[in-house]
């Protein structure tokens, strides 16, 4: 009987926090709120999983699972992921092709989101319905971080401008420099170059700027181009590979005004 009754109350606790907006929750919230045992909370919870009303994706984060989100088994992580970095006390921000993607410069959704985190360590979520992976950055200007609204609130994402830059920084997490050349070359008509200017000033990895500058510059991007090449007038950069993931290269002389090694030709998808 007393199990029956927590689990009325944990199911009008899930309408109550949707007629408020609210598309998750804790279990320190539930705890507090009835005085129950973990282990009794667990066990009520194990059967709303079952019956795809809630879904687990961090310990002691839950996401409520309404009808229409039932067949994937969560709703977009764009959903709830200011919640759950929230919980867990860390500063985020959505980026790469995730970023790209919202602005209309992506063939597709990836299936995996990409999240920004500064240290220390965070474990991936990787789940059927919520495939999360963090990827590490010593620090960022929020000047540069946006708030997106979903029809259940929040969420943090890197500016076109700053979107751009960390996918020539961390270009093994999009698929390689020709994807990164795909998606930037349909992202630019996004940044603004003012923006471009401030952001590319104080990014801390000068060689995302030299990539970023020869792809704008390869594909005829002239604006977006002169604006990085004023960044880089009068600081001292080296030659640098525009495919970081290949290892092995003939020569170092590059012939243009980036510096890029070219060990990789260029090709965007139409």
């Amino acid at each position: 009987m007393k199990s029956q009754k927590l689990h009325l109350k944990l199911e009008e606790h899930l309408d109550n926090e949707l007629a408020h907006g609210k598309c998750f929750f804790t279990i320190h919230q539930v705890k507090e709120l009835w005085g129950i045992s973990v282990s009794s909370f667990r066990q009520q919870a194990r059967t709303l999983q079952k019956k795809g009303k809630i879904a687990l994706i961090r310990n002691g984060f839950y996401v409520i699972v309404t009808p229409e989100y039932r067949v994937i088994g969560a709703r977009p992580v764009t959903h709830y992921i200011d919640g759950m970095m929230k919980y867990l006390n860390r500063q985020y921000y959505v980026g790469l092709l995730n970023a790209a993607a919202w602005y209309g410069a992506a063939h597709q959704q990836p299936q995996s989101y990409n999240v920004f985190i500064q240290s220390p360590f965070l474990p991936d979520i990787k789940k059927k319905y919520a495939s999360i992976h963090f990827v590490y950055k010593k620090n960022w200007d929020e000047a540069y971080i946006l708030k997106k609204e979903t029809s259940a609130g929040y969420f943090n994402i890197s500016s076109p401008a700053l979107t751009a830059l960390d996918l020539c920084s961390f270009s093994k997490h999009a698929g390689g420099i020709n994807n990164v050349a795909t998606v930037l070359n349909e992202l630019s008509d996004k940044i603004e170059i003012s923006n471009l200017l401030m952001v590319a000033e104080q990014y801390n990895n000068l060689v995302a700027v030299q990539r970023l500058g020869f792809i704008f510059d390869y594909f005829g991007k002239e604006s977006h181009a002169l604006a990085l090449k004023q960044i880089l007038n009068g600081k001292k950069y080296f030659p640098a590979k525009l495919e970081s993931a290949i290892k092995n290269i003939e020569s170092k002389v590059t012939g243009n005004f980036w510096k890029i090694i070219v060990n990789e030709k260029l090709e965007i998808d139409e």
